[in-house]
Protein backbone atom coordinates (compact mmCIF):
# COMPACT_ATOMS: atom_id res chain seq x y z
CA UNK A 1 0.00 0.00 0.00
CA UNK A 2 1.10 3.07 -0.88
CA UNK A 3 0.79 6.21 1.22
CA UNK A 4 -0.01 9.56 -0.52
CA UNK A 5 1.43 12.39 1.66
CA UNK A 6 0.45 16.03 1.45
CA UNK A 7 2.38 18.48 -0.31
CA UNK A 8 3.77 20.81 1.70
CA UNK A 9 2.14 24.64 1.30
CA UNK A 10 4.52 26.86 -0.75
CA UNK A 11 6.68 28.49 1.96
CA UNK A 12 5.66 32.10 0.75
CA UNK A 13 1.97 33.51 -0.22
CA UNK A 14 1.55 35.32 -3.23
CA UNK A 15 0.78 38.36 -1.37
CA UNK A 16 4.53 37.56 0.38
CA UNK A 17 5.86 37.24 -3.14
CA UNK A 18 4.33 40.58 -4.43
CA UNK A 19 5.57 42.50 -1.49
CA UNK A 20 9.24 41.02 -2.11
CA UNK A 21 8.94 41.69 -5.75
CA UNK A 22 7.84 45.81 -4.96
CA UNK A 23 10.12 48.83 -4.53
CA UNK A 24 8.85 51.86 -3.55
CA UNK A 25 10.79 54.58 -5.47
CA UNK A 26 11.24 58.08 -4.78
CA UNK A 27 10.50 60.18 -7.87
CA UNK A 28 10.56 63.95 -6.31
CA UNK A 29 10.82 65.89 -9.95
CA UNK A 30 6.90 64.51 -9.57
CA UNK A 31 5.97 65.05 -6.44
CA UNK A 32 5.32 61.50 -6.34
CA UNK A 33 6.63 57.72 -4.81
CA UNK A 34 5.93 54.80 -7.49
CA UNK A 35 5.61 51.41 -6.20
CA UNK A 36 7.17 48.90 -8.97
CA UNK A 37 6.53 45.00 -8.90
CA UNK A 38 9.33 43.18 -10.77
CA UNK A 39 10.42 46.27 -12.97
CA UNK A 40 7.03 47.57 -13.98
CA UNK A 41 5.52 50.85 -12.49
CA UNK A 42 2.13 49.55 -10.24
CA UNK A 43 1.35 52.12 -8.64
CA UNK A 44 1.59 56.06 -7.14
CA UNK A 45 1.27 58.24 -4.12
CA UNK A 46 1.20 61.88 -4.89
CA UNK A 47 2.24 64.47 -2.65
CA UNK A 48 2.82 68.20 -2.05
CA UNK A 49 5.99 69.82 0.25
CA UNK A 50 4.90 73.23 2.43
CA UNK A 51 6.09 75.02 5.03
CA UNK A 52 3.74 75.27 7.50
CA UNK A 53 4.32 78.14 10.75
CA UNK A 54 8.00 77.32 10.31
CA UNK A 55 7.28 73.35 9.99
CA UNK A 56 8.04 71.33 6.79
CA UNK A 57 4.60 69.66 5.51
CA UNK A 58 3.69 66.63 2.91
CA UNK A 59 0.44 66.28 2.27
CA UNK A 60 -0.35 62.95 0.60
CA UNK A 61 -2.85 63.95 -2.31
CA UNK A 62 -3.45 60.89 -3.35
CA UNK A 63 -2.60 56.53 -3.88
CA UNK A 64 -3.38 55.06 -7.12
CA UNK A 65 -2.72 51.49 -7.48
CA UNK A 66 -3.47 49.38 -10.83
CA UNK A 67 -6.73 47.46 -9.93
CA UNK A 68 -5.07 43.27 -10.14
CA UNK A 69 -2.37 45.00 -7.72
CA UNK A 70 -5.24 45.57 -4.97
CA UNK A 71 -5.78 43.44 -2.42
CA UNK A 72 -2.09 42.29 -1.71
CA UNK A 73 -1.05 45.57 0.71
CA UNK A 74 1.04 46.72 -1.99
CA UNK A 75 -0.85 50.30 -1.56
CA UNK A 76 0.32 49.79 2.46
CA UNK A 77 3.81 49.56 1.25
CA UNK A 78 3.72 52.03 -0.94
CA UNK A 79 2.14 54.49 2.12
CA UNK A 80 4.90 53.43 4.66
CA UNK A 81 7.50 54.52 1.82
CA UNK A 82 6.22 57.80 2.23
CA UNK A 83 5.63 57.94 5.57
CA UNK A 84 9.38 56.67 6.22
CA UNK A 85 10.72 59.25 4.05
CA UNK A 86 8.83 62.12 5.98
CA UNK A 87 10.01 60.53 9.37
CA UNK A 88 13.47 60.41 8.14
CA UNK A 89 13.33 64.19 6.71
CA UNK A 90 11.87 65.61 9.50
CA UNK A 91 8.04 66.65 7.47
CA UNK A 92 4.89 66.33 9.38
CA UNK A 93 2.01 64.50 7.41
CA UNK A 94 -1.20 66.20 6.29
CA UNK A 95 -3.17 62.87 5.16
CA UNK A 96 -5.84 64.08 2.57
CA UNK A 97 -5.74 61.23 1.04
CA UNK A 98 -8.43 58.28 2.38
CA UNK A 99 -6.19 55.63 2.18
CA UNK A 100 -3.58 57.16 4.04
CA UNK A 101 -5.95 58.60 6.91
CA UNK A 102 -6.86 54.89 6.97
CA UNK A 103 -3.34 53.63 7.07
CA UNK A 104 -2.31 55.90 9.97
CA UNK A 105 -5.28 55.05 11.92
CA UNK A 106 -4.35 51.16 11.44
CA UNK A 107 -0.74 52.03 12.14
CA UNK A 108 -0.25 54.17 15.47
CA UNK A 109 3.73 54.15 15.13
CA UNK A 110 3.36 57.08 12.17
CA UNK A 111 0.82 58.91 14.79
CA UNK A 112 3.22 61.48 15.74
CA UNK A 113 3.87 62.48 11.99
CA UNK A 114 0.64 64.07 11.61
CA UNK A 115 -0.26 67.72 11.95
Amino acid sequence: MQVRRKKAAPPRSADSLLQQLSEVVHNSPRDRFELYVAGDLVGVLGYQLDDTDGASVMTVLHTVLYDEYTGHGLAGRLTQGALDFAAASGRKVDPVCTFTQQFLRANPRYATLTV
